[in-house]
């Protein structure tokens, strides 16, 4: 459709229905809700002439008046500089299908249904989505380093249909890590690629894609680190106590836990209980891998008090009501109930991906959580009218480790 010609309706443009929603809709996937598509032929201002609102600041994409899907103007890209960003787009209206859909990742992702549901597939995608290949449409692959990631996201979702990356793909993953052009991308869509990867069924699956073709070191080089230890703590046992979680917990944030529990393992050499240097050298790495990656802060908290409480918790028994008062007031149990059963509901997939039997954690979560209960009863304000503000904190410790002392 030329630039010139007069459009009316938007039943007049020229759309087609592409990406991940036809990928899915090919393999019977009915979760992905979220529909693109491509307007061949148009202009900025005749999609704004019927009513779209524009909301692309890289390129023109607009949601459409009344469904509110995204709608993009074919496109093509020439690389003009380094990540993911270096890139100079052409959205003029005599851009095609066929060149808009092969400046895409992978060839699954490069198909389009046009109105009447013809099938569009100029790069093997069906081909190869029956063949269970990820499989890069062309050597521009190369040009965007945010594609490694998204690659690997891909595989750990399509892992349980029999999917693998395709060996040449895997190779241009590796000529990106090796370009060093990872390190461009901005940790906040890093963290968008994990966050989305830790959702999916296998979540080790990405990071093992991202291990084999190089990237892992580069990304994440705290879990590269438990690839390269051979201890308990190996890799093997590290991604198996992730997809464990997986099938435990919804909660990407219980998941991301895993991670960082298990890295601050690997900082302490074990268990850190007893060794103040190492326990907090192991705080230390998993603040900096938090913070490198822009995490939420509620990931931060929860990964920070896994690291730190998730083996005392395990052994509650053997601790002191000493040590038991310390560890509910450092989780802030008394103002903040709700970071704390948050932290409880994390701590107890965490300590389930390993030897402990699931009986054993549950009844370790129902202790702590009525201990918790026990102490909230002491009342700090009466205290306060007996004791001065100097002796005051040290009183309500001993107050709280009293009524503790009454039910153990």
């Amino acid at each position: 459709m030329p630039s010139s010609r007069s459009v009316s309706t938007i039943e007049e443009l020229d759309c087609y229905l592409v990406g991940g929603a036809v990928r899915d809709q090919l393999l019977g996937i009915s979760e992905n809700s979220d529909r693109d598509w491509v307007v061949v032929g148009a202009t900025p201002e005749i999609m704004l002439s019927l009513g779209f609102k524009k909301v692309g600041l890289d390129f023109p994409v607009f949601l459409h008046p009344k469904s509110h899907e995204e709608y993009a103007l074919a496109r093509t890209e020439r690389k003009s500089g380094r990540g993911y960003k270096g890139f100079v787009v052409d959205t003029s209206s005599d851009v095609t299908l066929e060149q808009d859909l092969y400046r895409r990742d992978l060839t699954v992702n490069s198909m389009a249904i046009a109105s009447d549901g013809t099938l569009i597939d100029p790069y093997g995608g069906k081909s190869d989505l029956e063949n269970g290949l990820l499989r890069h449409v062309s050597e521009h692959f190369v040009e965007d380093p945010l594609r490694v990631l998204r690659v690997a996201r891909f595989a750990a979702r399509l892992f349980s249909k029999g999917f693998i990356v395709d060996r040449p793909t895997l190779e241009l993953m590796r000529a990106i890590s090796d370009s060093g052009e990872l390190s461009d991308l901005a940790a906040e869509r890093v963290w968008q690629e994990v966050q989305t990867a830790l959702g999916e069924n296998n979540p080790s699956v990405f990071f093992n894609v991202l291990h084999v073709c190089g990237a892992l070191e580069r990304l994440f080089p705290e879990l590269q680190e438990l690839y390269d230890n051979t201890d308990s703590a190996s890799a093997s046992h590290v991604f198996e106590a992730l997809d464990h979680a997986a099938r435990i917990s919804n909660d990407v944030a219980h998941r991301f836990a895993v991670i960082t529990y298990l890295i601050g393992k690997q900082k302490s050499s074990g268990n850190f209980a007893d060794n103040d240097s190492s326990e907090s050298e192991a705080l230390d790495t998993v603040r900096v891998f938090c913070e490198r990656l822009k995490v939420q802060v509620k990931f931060k908290t929860l990964s920070v008090q896994i690291v730190r409480y998730a083996d005392q918790v395990g052994r509650i028994k053997e601790l002191s009501t000493e040590e038991i008062v310390d560890m509910i007031r450092g989780l802030d149990g008394l103002r903040n109930r709700a970071q704390f059963e948050r932290f409880l509901s994390t701590c107890s997939t965490v300590l389930k991906t390993r030897s402990i039997t699931a009986t054993e954690v549950e009844s370790a979560i129902s202790s702590l959580n009525l201990f918790r209960d026990q102490i909230s009863n002491v009342d700090a304000h009466a205290l306060s009218k007996i004791y001065s503000s100097d002796n005051l904190r040290i009183q309500v410790r001993l107050a709280q480790i009293a009524a503790i002392e009454q039910i153990r």
